[in-house]
């Protein structure tokens, strides 16, 4: 079974529930951060985007966004909003060398495997200009752990690549510049995970 279809066939039975669900309100401040960063017309690249509420806000406040995910369905909801959006997997994203002046990745990178994430890494560094920004947003673990998970409600049930944050920064690291790394365990939640939030240049 490939993984990422399974992946694919997860979110896309859930699509409809999570256009409902709406985004987390908590993300918002790291967004703005970088549309003040980027300015009014600026290319954005959003991956794993999900039903494209963080793509639809960015569109909403003057950026060029492109749109991708695994998921038919959730790109589906992403056009239904406007948006200029591809079935793509972030290993092999459909754009030239530096399209983007920006690249966001919202609680998707924890869904690659561990042998896979560098390649991946370097995909989303290939299209992002010299200089330009990698925000990504990862759900994390006090130590690194992949598999899938039992517990999880969508069926099928997803693979999670639990990272540390000392793991997921020194991946981030051979390919970008952080400028902040925090990590959050705010959040009412039963699982104990935290969620790691890192702002990079491409150097």
């Amino acid at each position: 079974m490939d993984p990422r279809q399974d992946l694919a066939d997860a979110y896309d039975a859930r699509a409809d529930d999570r256009e409902k669900a709406g985004e987390p309100q908590w993300r918002r401040d790291a967004q703005a951060d970088l549309v003040e960063r980027l300015g009014s017309g600026a290319e954005l690249l959003e991956v794993g985007a999900g039903v494209g509420y963080a793509s639809s806000w960015f569109a909403d406040r003057g950026l060029n966004v492109t749109t991708t995910d695994l998921s038919p369905g959730n790109i589906e909801l992403c056009r239904a909003k406007g948006l200029r959006a591809e079935v793509a997997d972030m290993g092999d994203l459909p754009f030239p060398d530096a399209s983007f002046d920006a690249v966001w990745a919202a609680s998707c990178l924890m869904h690659i495997p561990g042998a896979d994430l560098p390649a991946v890494l370097d995909e989303i560094a290939r299209v992002t200009r010299r200089g330009g920004l990698f925000w990504a947003g990862t759900w994390g673990a006090e130590t690194s752990d992949e598999g899938i998970w039992e517990d999880d409600w969508y069926e099928p049930k997803r693979f999670y690549a639990l990272r540390s944050d000392v793991d997921i920064r020194e991946l981030y690291e051979t390919r970008f510049r952080i400028l902040d790394f925090e990590s959050r365990d705010d959040f009412e939640k039963d699982i104990d995970w935290h969620y790691q939030l890192a702002l990079m240049v491409r150097e």
